[in-house]
C-alpha cells in the first residue's frame, strides 16, 4: 500500500505458499483500487489523530470490509484489524477464514485464532507484540461485535491502556461516499430496477407472493446480486400493513394491495428500493394514501441540497403526509444512509438518519435510502422509496423506475 506499511516484527505474514493457493494476483477480486483504500485508510488514521487514539480496534464487519476490501459472511466468528499509525494493519481473524486474505484483501499482515482460543486474549497478545499495549485505545462499544467479555478481557490484559469509545470514527468516514462507491452503488441499483420491476410484471389475481418473491430474487442474482443485508419484503393483502415481514404462499386477490421492498448488494454496496401497486381499481383511502407518500417523497427530493440539515428533509415529507391525513400512520424516520452492508441490515441508519432530532447537514456525496410509508394496521400499508446520492445543487435518484400509482 504505501511505504509507512510493513514494519517488521513477529506477527505473522500470510504468503500465497502458505495460505497453500495458487499463485494469483492479490488484488483482482478488490471491488476497488487500492488508491481508494489508501484514501480510506489514510481518512482513519487523521481522524484517530483528532481524536487522540493510539490504536483503534475494528471489529464491525461493515467497517473491517469498508477498509480492507475483506469480505465473508463468517463474520459471526470474531475478526478484529489493528489500525495504528507507522504500521501496516494487522487483521486477527479465525484461522478458517484465513484463505479469504488473499484473494478479497490488500492486507498482508494477519494472526490466526484457532477454534478453541480466546478472541480477545489473543488480541490483548497482539497488541503488546506490536508495543500497543498502552495510550488510547479506540474500541467500537455501541457496535453488535463488541462484547462485555471482549472490554474486560482487554482492560484487565491492559491495565496501562485507556479504552475511548470510538464506534463513529471509522463510520463517519464511511458518510461520504467516492466516486468509486458510488458507481457501485448505482451498478446495484440498476440490478434492482429489473428485478422489481419482473417482481411487478409477475403480479396478477391469483398469483402467489411467494412466485413474485421467486421472481424478484432470480432477476436480482441472475444479474450480479449478492447476497443482500436484509431479504426482500414482498407482501399482498392487509399483510402490507406490517413492518418487515416476507412473502408466506399467500394468494394475491382480484382487489388487492402488493408491496415491494428490496435491496441489491454489490461489493456488499447497497441500494433499496419500495415500491407498491395494486391489482383492481383501489380503495379511494388507498389511492389517497399512495399519492400521499409518493408527494411526500419528491418533497424530500426536492429539499435535499448541501447544508440542508437531515431534519428539515424529514419535516418537508412529512408535512405532506401529515396534510393528507395520514401522518399518525407514518410512524418513523423519514430515511437513513446506505451503503457497505451485512445482514442483518442494508442501511447504516445508525451512522446518520434523516428525522426530526437530527440536526446535522447533508453534504455531497452523501447517500441515503428516503422510506416514506403509511401502515394501515390490518387494512393496507403503501411505501414508495427512493436511494439518492447528494450532489453540489440537490439530489441524485439512482432508481429511474416510476414513482406513479399503478394498477393492473
Amino acid at each position: 500500500m504505501d511505504a509507512t506499511f510493513g514494519t517488521e516484527d513477529s506477527i505473522a505474514r500470510i504468503t500465497l505458499a502458505e495460505a497453500g493457493v495458487v499463485e494469483m494476483n492479490q488484488h483482482d477480486r478488490l471491488g476497488f483500487s487500492l488508491a481508494e483504500y489508501q484514501r480510506r485508510v489514510e481518512d482513519v488514521l487523521a481522524r484517530m489523530g483528532q481524536s487522540g487514539l493510539d490504536v483503534l480496534l475494528v471489529r464491525g464487519p461493515e467497517n473491517i470490509t469498508w477498509l480492507t476490501g475483506y469480505e465473508s459472511p463468517g463474520y459471526y466468528k470474531y475478526h478484529c484489524v489493528i489500525l495504528a499509525p507507522g504500521i501496516e494493519p494487522v487483521f486477527v481473524l479465525r484461522r478458517f477464514e484465513e484463505l479469504n486474505i488473499p484473494e478479497y484483501a490488500w492486507l498482508t499482515r494477519h494472526v490466526p485464532l484457532d477454534d478453541w482460543e480466546h478472541p480477545p486474549t489473543v488480541t490483548a497478545r497482539t497488541l503488546r507484540e506490536l508495543g500497543l499495549a498502552a495510550g488510547r485505545v479506540g474500541v467500537e462499544k455501541q457496535g453488535w461485535f463488541f462484547t462485555v467479555d471482549e472490554y474486560e478481557t482487554l482492560a484487565a490484559a491492559l491495565p496501562e491502556a485507556k479504552f475511548v469509545d470510538a464506534t463513529r470514527v471509522v463510520e463517519e468516514a464511511r458518510l461520504i461516499k467516492s466516486a468509486e462507491e458510488i458507481a457501485i452503488m448505482r451498478r446495484a441499483a440498476a440490478i434492482l430496477d429489473k428485478a422489481v420491476q419482473a417482481g411487478m410484471d409477475k403480479v396478477g389475481p391469483g398469483i402467489s407472493d411467494d412466485l413474485v418473491n421467486a421472481e424478484v430474487n432470480r432477476m436480482l442474482l441472475e444479474n450480479g446480486g449478492e447476497y443482500m443485508g436484509l431479504p426482500p419484503f414482498i407482501l399482498s393483502g392487509p399483510r402490507t400493513s406490517l413492518p418487515h415481514q416476507t412473502a408466506r404462499s399467500e394468494r394475491i386477490g382480484d382487489h388487492d394491495v402488493v408491496y415491494f421492498e428490496v435491496s441489491c448488494s454489490q461489493y456488499r454496496y447497497a441500494a433499496a428500493l419500495m415500491r407498491t401497486m395494486f391489482v383492481g381499481e383501489p380503495d379511494p383511502a388507498w389511492r389517497r394514501c399512495g399519492e400521499a407518500v409518493i408527494a411526500g417523497l419528491e418533497a424530500a427530493l426536492e429539499t435535499i441540497r448541501p447544508g440542508v440539515a437531515c431534519a428539515e428533509v424529514d419535516r418537508a415529507a412529512r408535512s405532506v403526509i401529515e396534510s393528507a391525513g395520514f401522518g399518525e400512520y407514518f410512524r418513523h424516520r423519514l430515511g437513513y444512509s446506505i451503503g457497505v452492508n451485512y445482514p442483518p441490515d442494508w442501511g447504516e441508519g445508525q451512522i446518520l438518519s434523516l428525522h426530526a432530532e437530527e440536526r446535522r447537514l447533508l453534504e455531497p456525496n452523501m447517500t441515503f435510502h428516503l422510506v416514506p410509508l403509511c401502515l394501515v394496521y390490518r387494512e393496507f400499508g403503501f411505501g414508495c422509496s427512493e436511494t439518492v446520492r447528494v450532489t453540489e445543487d440537490g439530489c441524485e435518484r439512482f432508481s429511474s423506475l416510476s414513482r406513479g400509482i399503478r394498477v393492473v
